[in-house]
């Protein structure tokens, strides 16, 4: 691949998307190369990748998305049935988009700015996103390295049956998913510095690519997280599956809802995953578990299956304290909302009532939750520290069941009868030297509450 294009903008064009597509073209039916952007600021809204073609931002170099959504793509049209949200059914709507690409990258130290620009006349009917940073579907062999990534007002990087990738060295501050592997194959990303207001590094296993498939062989190490959602998650699109996932040594910060969320309420099977070594600082809820039966998948596709989870090496802790963080949504960005208090679930509250909630007990409990004939199966957690805020003083005795609703992490309640971890119908628990803590007097007794849970062994050193 010799051959080299160095990026040079035509300043009277105030976009450089028609130059750099005839570039991409050009480059691969040239048997591939690289095109490099030299220090600089250039406007760029959607552009088609090719296969053996290799973008290069240099230092200093800075792609700026349009300044209008309707400089970009429009979505394609889909032919077949979408039952996982509009924004994993369509790639078009991106500045980068790859479709059966073979052999493409997206390196260097510059910077992509999507500048905030969202769907402000919600013409698609999503929530107002606009458009994606990186979108690719059914490609293989995808390095994407080095750049920053900021200012995204739809998925960030978001990659579809796709075989062979590698990210690293990402730092990301933008508003809605960071990294999103979804029904893709030996899948590595590690090095990266992310800040969503959505979710951080999200696994999904979607029918977007009109059939049933997995996520597979994925390695995901030594990268910081912060997110106004979640941050390692698994879902909520869950109709093919996961297995052989493996995360470790991961610092989680200032995350408002929960630090490692695993669910299959689409059908997908969920196995071989292990999660180690991982810090977690000012974080709601470090760890939900669920299993349920929501079921957006076609017709006849079974209820899904959780089995083979080690978690191990663990520490959650305070204090829990506002933070700044980015918005995570169109109508927060409006508002300016960039202030998280830990004990509100929603976004924006008066003076008022921030201070009068304060006062309440905030932090859902941690659960794994289990489905009644279809456990959780094979659950180990070993060396685990969870130092929680507490304080809690009145708190639900009864545990209801929604297994068909949005799987948030406090879906069957917020104050749950352990202190530490919830457990609903699992079969195979093993609880190796898990301690819970609180800073403040709880009124609950019980570090951990067990319910319809078979084959359980605590081991305490």
């Amino acid at each position: 691949m010799g051959f080299t294009v160095i990026f040079r903008k035509d300043t009277s064009k105030p976009l450089i998307t028609e130059d750099l597509q005839s570039y991409i073209d050009d480059c691969s039916a040239n048997g591939g190369g690289n095109i490099v952007f030299n220090k600089g600021e250039y406007v760029l809204s959607t552009v088609f990748l090719k296969s053996n073609v290799n973008i290069v931002l240099e230092e200093g170099a800075v792609l700026l998305g349009a300044p209008s959504f309707y400089d970009y793509c429009f979505h394609e049209k889909i032919d077949y049935p979408l039952y996982q949200d509009e924004s994993h059914s369509f790639f078009h709507c991106s500045m980068f988009v790859g479709i059966d690409c073979e052999n493409i990258s997206i390196t260097g130290k510059g910077k992509i700015d999507m500048r905030s620009v969202w769907d402000e006349d919600n013409v698609r009917n999503i929530v107002h996103r606009g458009a994606k940073c990186i979108a690719l579907k059914e490609c293989k062999n995808v390095a994407i390295k080095g750049v920053t990534v900021n200012n995204c007002t739809d998925l960030a990087i978001y990659f579809a049956g796709c075989e062979n990738v590698e990210i690293s060295g990402i730092k990301m501050r933008t508003y809605i998913d960071g990294i999103s592997p979804d029904n893709s194959k030996n899948v590595k990303i590690y090095d990266c510095d992310i800040e969503t207001g959505d979710d951080g590094i999200v696994f999904k296993s979607s029918f977007t690519l009109n059939r049933i498939d997995y996520c597979k062989n994925i390695r995901v190490w030594n990268c910081k997280i912060k997110s106004r959602c979640n941050a390692i998650k698994f879902g909520t699109e869950t109709n093919g599956g996961f297995d052989n996932i493996d995360v470790r040594d991961i610092r989680i910060n200032d995350t408002r809802l929960c630090g490692i969320c695993i669910e299959s309420v689409d059908g997908a099977v969920i196995t071989n995953v292990r999660i180690s070594n991982v810090y977690m600082k000012n974080v709601a809820t470090p760890l939900f578990i669920f299993l349920g039966d929501r079921m957006r998948a076609p017709a006849g596709t079974p209820v899904g299956r959780i089995s083979d989870i080690t978690i191990e090496n663990v520490t959650a802790e305070g204090p829990y304290v506002p933070y700044e963080i980015i918005p995570m949504n169109y109508w927060s960005f409006i508002a300016k909302s960039e202030i998280q208090y830990p004990w509100m679930g929603v976004l924006s509250f008066t003076p008022e009532e921030i201070e009068k909630n304060k006062d309440n007990y905030w932090q859902t409990t941690s659960n794994v939750m289990g489905l009644d004939g279809n456990s959780v199966k094979n659950l180990t957690l070993k060396n685990i520290l969870f130092t929680l805020q507490g304080g809690c003083k009145e708190y639900i005795r009864e545990v209801p069941q929604n297994t068909s609703d949005y799987p948030e992490i406090d879906v069957n309640g917020k104050a749950l009868p352990a202190k530490g971890i919830f457990f609903r119908n699992v079969d195979g628990l093993v609880l190796d030297n898990v301690k819970i803590k609180t800073y403040l007097e709880d009124a609950r007794k019980d570090d951990f509450v067990f319910e319809n849970v078979k084959n359980c062994k605590v081991i305490r050193s």
